[in-house]
């Protein structure tokens, strides 16, 4: 029987019982803690005081001039008018693609990793792990929000720092150029806070999809990618879907914070303020609108959607499984010793998935020998579908990316070419596994009897293949999207990014031929400043990513400017290159 008061017997009882466990597994939380602290050593009030002044001098010397930086080139007249022209679709797909990428990047690397020894002595305990995993996932949520809000925050300081006055936009032209006019001054200080307010909510969120990214299996991680995906990509055909995705309140944040005719257009046919007329005068369309009002229900939403997200922190903890727990420690761990050495190379395929499938698919052995080895390539391929999948998509990214910048104006088009450029260079990487097998049989009996050269050039091939179809592809669409149809200037990012594709090929060779790291660049460099040795160690890692930046970024954007100087330009360093890499790997053949 139900007693007046409508409670069940016992309720305070057990309500008490609870707290009083909560109370006992924090007690015996805080103790633990401090064994594994009185373990590794405690550091010292001058350890933690050292460690706060340099980061706050990096802070200083470093961040500061790198912000500023950003801030004056995003007020350039060019980059300005890109960063306008950008649309409320085409963001809200960008935040998609942040979304998919945290999904399935939680497979590799969730946001709760600790020390392998504090999983074996605290996630395996009895203690509940909403408790014990609690602190390293607010570590990596407060460094996500940072990460965001400093990206956005260096946005919207560069909206109200561009010159001119806030006024009424007067803009007539066809229809498409009407979207990617200037900016009428200065952004509205309103409309920058609220970009920032749904910054902070869309990263709780992203942090959110992070942790089920590390828990959930590959059907929630594929469900989670197909839904962004898809809802980003229909957001950019159909206008409407931006107003119920986070991702497609992100885009119009975007549009408030940048400006420009379509932040009238969205603003007053959401808001029904203001006036704003949209008329058609021959064939073009022309847009008379004023200021546009700032949109704050979409940061209100997003930042609603973020902290309700946080609710799903505490049983996505306790879901966490210690194997899965325990590999990603004892790897991520592994890789910072690896790092810590100067072995790169090792750190980056210590991140390799294992291939758990295609054991049992038939290799044929006919047929030329470059022929074999691509055979067995495809193979390895299937065995790795998700690695080798993701890295052709960014290829079929980069193509597109190299045609599109190469339509750009002369300040900005750098901006992407260089960032393109070393995409390109890392996602050719999934395709060269017989490559870096042909350079590790160096030195070692002749496996096939053939000599390490014949196993290099002939395992080439493949990613050579892949770079000039999957980014072929992509070219040719960002010459359709961004040049005039018909004439040579269609033509040019086609042969261009098959240029692009035999350099960064070679520079894969060149990079797997550098062989083990010589002892003498470690030998310490005593300077005014310090030990300078590791610089050197850095140097010796990433001279094959600085000269795909460089020459490959580089060139890139000089390519509308002066055609011929930077063919020229790539053609040597392909000769001086592949030089190089041919001089390293006769090295590693000889006998010891």
């Amino acid at each position: 029987m139900t007693p007046p008061n409508g409670r069940r017997p016992g309720a305070v009882g057990d309500g008490r019982d609870e707290r009083s466990t909560r109370r006992a597994d924090r007690h015996v939380f805080r103790a633990s803690r401090a064994v594994l602290a009185a373990r590794d050593g405690r550091p010292r009030i001058a350890d933690i005081a050292y460690i706060a002044y340099a980061g706050l001098l990096v802070t200083l010397i470093v961040g500061a001039p790198l912000v500023r930086f950003a801030v004056l080139g995003l007020i350039e007249p060019d980059a300005a008018s890109v960063v306008a022209s950008t649309r409320a679709g085409v963001a809200s797909v960008v935040a998609a693609l942040l979304v998919l990428l945290v999904a399935l990047g939680g497979r590799v690397r969730g946001p709760v990793v600790p020390r392998p020894a504090a999983v074996q002595f605290l996630a395996d305990s009895p203690l509940p792990r909403r408790l014990t995993l609690r602190r390293p996932f607010i570590g990596s949520l407060l460094a996500l929000v940072g990460l965001s809000v400093l990206g956005a925050g260096v946005l919207g300081l560069s909206r109200l720092l561009i010159p001119g006055e806030r006024s009424v936009v007067s803009a007539g032209a066809s229809t498409t150029s009407a979207l990617i006019i200037g900016i009428a001054g200065p952004t509205e200080p309103g409309a920058v806070v609220a970009f920032l307010v749904g910054t902070v909510g869309f990263a709780l969120m992203l942090g959110v999809v992070w942790l089920l990214g590390q828990r959930g299996s590959r059907r929630v991680v594929a469900s989670i990618a197909v839904i962004a995906a898809g809802t980003g990509l229909l957001g950019m055909v159909v206008p409407i879907a931006l107003l119920v995705t986070p991702w497609g309140w992100s885009g119009l944040l975007w549009t408030m914070l940048v400006g420009g005719p379509e932040a009238f257009v969205i603003s007053q046919a959401l808001s029904g303020s203001g006036s704003f007329s949209l008329f058609a005068v021959g064939s073009g369309w022309f847009a008379t609108a004023g200021p546009a009002p700032t949109l704050w229900w979409p940061a209100v939403a997003a930042l609603l959607v973020g902290i309700a997200a946080l609710l799903l922190v505490p049983r996505s903890l306790d879901g966490l499984r210690s194997a899965a727990l325990l590999d990603q420690a004892r790897r991520w761990q592994r890789v910072g010793m690896l790092l810590q050495s100067g072995d790169a190379a090792g750190a980056i395929g210590g991140l390799r998935t294992r291939p758990t499938r295609g054991r049992r698919i038939q290799l044929s052995l006919d047929g030329p020998f470059w022929l074999v080895v691509l055979r067995r390539t495809l193979v390895g391929a299937r065995r790795t579908a998700g690695r080798v999948l993701l890295g052709s998509i960014v290829l079929l990214a980069c193509g597109l990316g190299v045609g599109l910048s190469l339509g750009l104006p002369d300040g900005v088009r750098w901006m992407l070419a260089v960032p393109t450029a070393f995409l390109a260079y890392l996602a050719v990487g999934v395709w060269c596994d017989a490559v870096r097998h042909g350079v590790d049989s160096a030195g070692t009996p002749t496996l096939y009897g053939r000599s390490p050269l014949a196993l290099v050039l002939a395992g080439a091939v493949a990613p050579l293949g892949a770079a000039v179809v999957f980014g072929g592809a992509g070219a040719l669409v960002g010459a359709l999207a961004s040049a005039a149809p018909g004439g040579m200037g269609l033509l040019v990012p086609v042969w261009w990014w098959l240029l692009l594709a035999v350099w960064i090929v070679v520079l894969r060779v060149f990079d797997a031929a550098k062989g083990p790291l010589p002892i003498g660049l470690l030998m310490p460099v005593p300077t005014p400043f310090g030990d300078a040795s590791s610089a050197n160690v850095l140097l010796w890692q990433s001279d094959a990513v600085l000269l795909a930046l460089l020459v490959g970024g580089g060139l890139t954007a000089l390519l509308p400017v002066a055609t011929g100087a930077a063919v020229v330009v790539l053609l040597v360093m392909l000769l001086i290159v592949g030089s190089i890499g041919f001089a390293r790997l006769q090295k590693l053949s000889r006998p010891a």
